[in-house]
């Protein structure tokens, strides 16, 4: 299901605004990952993991989008933090194993599953653990890609390598043209490596394998990767039931006034509070379902 909406919210944002809690954030000691947890005030709902885009560390600004509803989340850092690698290259989709087991121990999670949010890059990266592993009950990802990318370039890595592996190998990806991008912009460069069918089809993210459901969030001004066109690709994969891709005019990459990558502050403004709208409903529509297509 593939939607255009504006973003005159008023009504929706009041709700949200009755609705939200604080939610404090305490580093998770002792475990063989980076992350801070908010327990919530829920009880017996699937607990959140969080992950952070391109700039690495733990993400608990987006976190916040939905621990403010009282759920469980654990925003999980993967590169660019203590003890973690210090760039996007070639990392283990088994690191997230032990952050997955870790949340459904906890004593207020359901033990059926995990819901996994992302944006930008760490939406890549959810919606690639979901169709790689069944325990994820949810996927909802803001900016999403259809694809892997290659991993950023570094000075000291100049050829392009994958930003993901499994099982030591790693994964097909799609190149990006380093001149063009510095020449035109990354949104160009995205734009052109979509048009190489080849690598395309090698390194799509195989979403059909999902699981449960996939909420895809995107703004039709994102100037950094064409996540509404990407979004429509996985949605197009999917069954109607088992995908809902929203695209917002005029808003940006993120979908948030605080990351100015596309779009005006007040359209991101108004984006954003429609974007925790749809994140509540979506929690709640999966923690309401027993079976959630299982």
């Amino acid at each position: 299901m593939i939607k255009q909406l504006g973003v005159a919210v008023g009504l929706l944002a009041a709700a949200w605004q009755a609705t939200a809690v604080e939610a404090t954030f305490e580093p998770v000691t002792g475990t063989p990952f980076v992350a801070d947890y908010s327990r919530g005030t829920k009880q017996g709902d699937y607990g959140i993991i969080v992950l952070e885009g391109s700039r690495g560390g733990q993400s608990n600004h987006l976190a916040s989008k939905v621990a403010g509803l009282g759920y469980p989340v654990l925003s999980v850092a993967y590169f660019r933090a203590p003890g973690l690698p210090p760039a996007l290259d070639r990392l283990p989709l088994e690191y997230f194993d032990a952050p997955r087991q870790w949340l459904l121990q906890q004593p207020e999670t359901r033990t059926d599953g995990v819901i996994l949010l992302g944006w930008s890059k760490g939406a890549e990266l959810a919606l690639l653990l979901a169709a790689h592993h069944q325990e994820y009950a949810g996927v909802a990802a803001i900016a999403p890609s259809s694809v892997v990318w290659a991993a950023p370039a570094q000075a000291s890595q100049p050829a392009s390598v994958s930003s993901w592996s499994l099982a030591g190998e790693s994964l097909p990806f799609v190149p990006l043209n380093a001149p063009l991008a510095e020449r035109e912009g990354l949104l160009a460069a995205f734009v052109a490596g979509l048009e190489d069918r080849d690598a395309v089809e090698q390194a799509r993210i195989p979403v059909e394998r999902i699981a449960g459901p996939v909420l895809l969030l995107s703004g039709e001004d994102d100037r950094i990767w064409p996540a509404a066109r990407m979004g429509d690709q996985i949605c197009n994969r999917m069954p109607d039931d088992a995908c809902t891709h929203i695209r917002y005019p005029e808003a940006g990459h993120l979908l948030d006034p605080g990351f100015k990558m596309g779009g005006t502050v007040k359209v991101n403004t108004e984006a954003e509070r429609a974007v925790r709208q749809e994140l509540a409903r979506f929690l709640h529509r999966l923690n309401s379902s027993s079976e959630h297509g299982r």
